[in-house]
């Protein structure tokens, strides 16, 4: 019940599974194969059409026509769109689940479209690819209480087929939940063991790669550009940190630099340790509001009240950037932040300036020394 209960609590989610795919370079032949599968849906359900005693009555007929005449644009929005947002994706599962029992539950001769019930299989792959254990339990749920209904209809119009029937319903089961489960069981435990190479261990934020994933989620956002500011923060004269105090102090200093980050900056802004005493954070928030943030996080980095007060070098830099070509887009504002946090330290530090386009200059922002 323990492992139940920590499956069901999983922390991995939908949007950290399309990021991890998408910095796998993955969501692009995904998107093409589910695409494909939509049509060949389509093309199953033209087949059907044409089989006698399969779609004689009208009912079984307008869900077959129903399922042809909406996979094709179904198909062809995978083929041309973004990646969907969660509500997008729970919607198409939907749609999937729902249009699959409604063929196969109004379609004549249950026995024999019994074996179409292994479809639900394909949706299933979809949900355990991308979706957490809670909808990945109510697709199946679903699926599996649609294939009795199915069997229960087959065992009473054509009893004497039961041993068949009992036959495709065991496969059935066999086929919709024990390897799609199994697989979902592993693919959780490698996404949980995943997320600790994403996340620097010291402070919980994320390292480089975390923060490649997390950038590269901002392409599914509507419009072709995107206006992001960046903060490069850099600790003021940390060596002589850890050489008064140590190492274990250091570290210390480290874990609360980044919490005081992540309180200043909180999600939906993207942190990330980018190594040492080196932070760096990516937002869509306007310009001024990134400014004044980075100055409240300078004086609270400078608390008195602390063992050792620390100061910081901020540097802010603005920019628009495309969407579809966004980490090149944000490593160039990281570059001109990073630059502008250098002009801070050469004024002495504990700082903010922002970073000017003609590079003539960096502006201070606020001061408080």
């Amino acid at each position: 019940m323990n492992g139940l209960r920590q499956w069901w609590a999983l922390p991995v989610d939908y949007g950290w599974n399309v990021a991890y795919a998408r910095y796998q370079r993955a969501l692009d032949i995904t998107r093409v194969l589910i695409g494909v599968c939509c049509w060949l849906y389509g093309i199953a359900a033209a087949i059907a059409l044409t089989i006698p005693g399969i779609g004689d009555s009208n009912l079984g007929r307008w869900t077959l026509w129903f399922t042809l005449g909406t996979t094709v644009p179904v198909g062809v929005a995978w083929f041309i769109g973004g990646w969907p947002s969660w509500r997008m994706s729970l919607a198409f599962v939907v749609y999937a689940d729902v249009a699959l029992a409604a063929v196969v539950l109004t379609v004549d001769s249950p026995s024999a479209v019994l074996p179409m019930a292994a479809l639900f299989t394909v949706v299933g792959s979809y949900v355990v690819g991308f979706h957490g254990p809670k909808l990945v339990t109510a697709h199946h749920v679903f699926a599996l209480v649609t294939t009795i209904a199915l069997y229960v209809s087959a065992m009473v119009s054509d009893p004497a087929q039961g041993p068949r029937t009992n036959l495709y319903l065991v496969m059935l089961i066999l086929v919709m939940l024990a390897a799609p489960l199994i697989c979902h069981f592993f693919l959780m435990l490698l996404r949980r063991d995943a997320t600790g190479a994403f996340y620097d261990p010291l402070t919980g934020m994320r390292n480089r790669r975390g923060f490649d994933a997390a950038i590269g989620a901002l392409e599914s956002r509507p419009g072709s550009e995107l206006a992001v500011v960046a903060v490069v923060i850099d600790i003021d004269n940390f060596k002589s940190v850890n050489d008064r105090y140590g190492h274990e102090h250091g570290d210390a200093a480290i874990r609360l630099t980044a919490s005081r980050i992540l309180e200043v900056f909180p999600a939906p802004a993207i942190s990330v340790r980018l190594g040492g005493e080196e932070f760096a954070v990516i937002c869509a928030d306007g310009l001024e509001t990134v400014m004044r943030r980075s100055e409240l996080l300078r004086t609270r980095l400078c608390a008195r009240s602390d063992t050792a007060p620390l100061t910081a070098s901020l540097g802010v830099a603005e920019a628009v950037v495309v969407t579809r070509e966004i980490h090149t887009g944000v490593d160039e504002v990281l570059a001109y932040a990073d630059q502008a946090m250098y002009q801070a330290k050469g004024l002495g530090g504990d700082r903010v300036a922002h970073y000017v386009d003609d590079s003539r200059s960096g502006r201070d922002g606020d001061e408080q020394q």
